[in-house]
């Protein structure tokens, strides 16, 4: 199975806090952490796989990273004080790890001979560090700061010089190698945010959380002059980046601004809004090119900026989700991809093939969005239901979340229409007919639940369906349903009961609650089975369990007999399942991708560590398979 597409997840932002994103020397490549992981991509957003990576040696989220100028290595800080070097080439091997502080590693970089690092962040005594690269050796104290430091600068042109600042409202200067504390700046009246030396050495900026954007020169650190505040400035300065020629400086605000100030004028030239909502804050921020900037939003988008001699463009969006993902699934006519996570967003990606450069046109463009779109829930997503080839209504999926509710889902606009109220938790769904016009469900207080979806409402409810709560559910529309269930109370002879059992019903969706009746209790498993699907011709049901086995049952027998029973090579939890035709894959806890073949059973194809921490789930796509996990990603595999 070929690896054909690779979908990364946004940045991780934080509110009250800027976002570290930074690009290659030329301009080409965007890094920035999401997680526990270091992820670069094409500032052209391709989803190649060969043009994505994801650096997964950190167990600690990640909080900053930056590449070496010479292409060769990557500097990246966690939370715990720890910072990897690791290479950008071949490989990939981590070099070193140096453990800095206690706290956060905030901020990190290069000199422009990459031979040195210099680091800030959050520790009890040293809160700044400066070292050769390769050895962890320290060259001289950077110090000087009584809270933390929040943003860190490396002057490459010699004599070297540092400069950081931090939450005691100071902008500190540091002579050397060996660096020592020469000079200190009070001109801000809050939170030191950021600190920036210009590509030619010859100035730095600090911008603040007073809103306040201060100009020194970069040899002997001395203050040169705030810029002029426009009368609409408002909110923190989060972050800042200089032109390639050295002649401007860009901000990120608080007041979801980006703006641009000429440094000979001391005065802004150019301003551009992203947006009115929360969502819109601008707290990252990289000047990749000459022509172009990349900003980052509170809620993780990338905003792609043409840079002008009159302002600012939006060029494009990218979009996407933040944090784990637990849910997938794929629209059979557009192949769009659909899933969400934890943090109470659903993604739609186009398909089959992504769109050239992967942005979704900018508002103001005059195209229709061809990228990836993005709609909020507000709570976890539990389940996603995409429609197959064979549904004759309008692009659409259904999503049910942990606010025990079942929305629609537009697939050409990315709208939520909504909610139906189900006001019991949802353990699995289906479609009921083969319409796709009803969903059923099976909830954890053992009911039935049906929700009709042309009219978006409840259509019946079966309370007590089964006897104890159901586990897993699967349905073959207008013929059957699958639901695991929990092990019984109590033990035999001091021992748990191991009588995992999955209830085979026939199902008649004219027939209403009364027409889902038991036919058949299957009794193999010995562990919690978590995952269940029916083959397209209903010739086959898989099952997967808490343990490591997947049983395969014929059902065209009449008693159901398990036909395959050797499935056992996953080494923890199987999350999910999937058919294409008589192929089958299965996600689990151990990291894995295993894909099978009913008619061959000896045969299997094993990808590891598809997703670190764990495949969530797995689905049909595009001719292959997809899958999502705790990293993130999604990841589409060609057959």
């Amino acid at each position: 199975m070929a690896l054909q597409r690779v979908i990364p997840p946004l940045p991780a932002t934080e509110r009250g806090t800027f976002c570290s994103i930074s690009c290659d020397k030329a301009g080409e490549r965007l890094l920035y952490c999401s997680g526990t992981n270091v992820i670069w991509r094409p500032v052209a957003n391709s989803e190649k796989p060969e043009e994505v990576f994801c650096w997964k040696g950190h167990v600690k989220k990640t909080t900053c990273a930056a590449m070496s100028p010479n292409g060769q290595w990557v500097a990246s800080g966690d939370v715990t004080g720890g910072l990897r070097l690791w290479g950008a080439k071949g490989e990939h091997a981590q070099k070193n790890e140096y453990r800095l502080w206690d706290g956060t590693v905030k901020d990190v970089a290069w000199s422009d001979d990459s031979g040195r690092l210099v680091a800030a962040g959050d520790g009890k005594e040293v809160r700044a560090a400066a070292m050769i690269w390769d050895t962890g050796s320290k060259t001289g104290e950077v110090g000087g700061h009584t809270k933390q430091v929040n943003s860190i600068s490396f002057r490459s042109q010699r004599p070297f010089r540092v400069v950081t600042g931090g939450e005691d409202m100071q902008v500190n200067f540091h002579q050397g190698p060996p660096f020592k504390f020469a000079r200190s700046h009070s001109a801000h009246t809050n939170f030191v945010n950021c600190v920036r030396f210009s590509p030619d050495g010859n100035w730095f900026v600090s911008a603040g959380s007073d809103s306040k954007l201060c100009l020194y020169e970069g040899k002997d650190g001395e203050f040169q002059k705030e810029f002029e505040k426009p009368a609409n400035v408002s909110g923190s300065f989060w972050v800042c980046a200089w032109s390639p020629d050295s002649g401007r400086v860009a901000t990120a605000g608080g007041d979801k601004k980006l703006r641009l100030w000429d440094r000979e004028k001391g005065a802004q030239v150019a301003e551009a809004a992203a947006g009115t909502a929360l969502a819109d804050m601008q707290v990252g921020l990289v000047w990749a090119s000459a022509a172009r900037l990349v900003s980052v939003c509170l809620d993780g988008r990338l905003l792609s900026w043409d840079v002008t001699a009159d302002g600012l463009n939006l060029a494009g969006v990218m979009d996407g989700t933040q944090g784990p993902l637990n849910c997938l699934a794929c629209d059979g006519k557009s192949g769009c991809l659909i899933y969400g996570g934890t943090e109470g967003t659903v993604a739609i990606a186009s398909g089959p093939a992504p769109a050239s450069g992967g942005y979704a046109a900018a508002p103001d463009a005059g195209a229709a969005a061809t990228g990836t779109l993005k709609a909020t829930v507000g709570k976890g997503i539990q389940h996603i239901l995409a429609h197959t080839e064979r549904f004759a209504g309008p692009p659409e999926a259904w999503v049910v979340s942990l606010d025990d509710c079942a929305r629609r889902l537009g697939l050409e606009g990315g709208d939520l229409s909504g909610p139906v109220e189900l006001k019991e938790f949802v353990v699995g769904a289906g479609w009921l007919d083969a319409a796709e016009s009803a969903i059923i469900m099976a909830t954890g207080k053992k009911s039935f639940l049906c929700v009709d979806c042309a009219s978006a409402s409840l259509r019946w409810s079966k309370p007590e369906a089964v006897a104890r709560r159901p586990t897993a559910l699967a349905s073959l529309p207008s013929a059957r349903l699958a639901v695991a269930l929990e092990q019984p109370d109590g033990s035999v002879g001091g021992v748990a009961s191991t009588q995992f059992d999955i209830l085979l019903f026939d199902t008649d969706a004219a027939g209403g609650a009364e027409g889902v009746v038991e036919k058949a209790c299957l009794s193999k498993h010995l562990a919690q089975v978590c995952a269940l699907r029916f083959c397209g011709d209903g010739k086959y049901l898989a099952s997967g369990d808490a343990g490591n086995k997947i049983l395969v049952w014929d059902l065209q027998l009449e008693t159901p007999t398990v036909c395959i029973s050797d499935w056992a090579q996953h080494t923890a939890r199987v999350a999910s399942l999937d058919w294409q035709g008589h192929k089958l894959v299965s996600g689990s806890l151990d990291q894995q991708l295993i894909f099978w073949d009913a008619d061959s059973p000896a045969k299997r194809v094993q990808v590891k560590d598809a997703h670190k921490g764990g495949v969530t789930a797995v689905c049909a796509a595009m001719g292959g398979f997809a899958s999502v996990g705790h990293d993130g990603f999604v990841l589409v595999h060609a057959a």
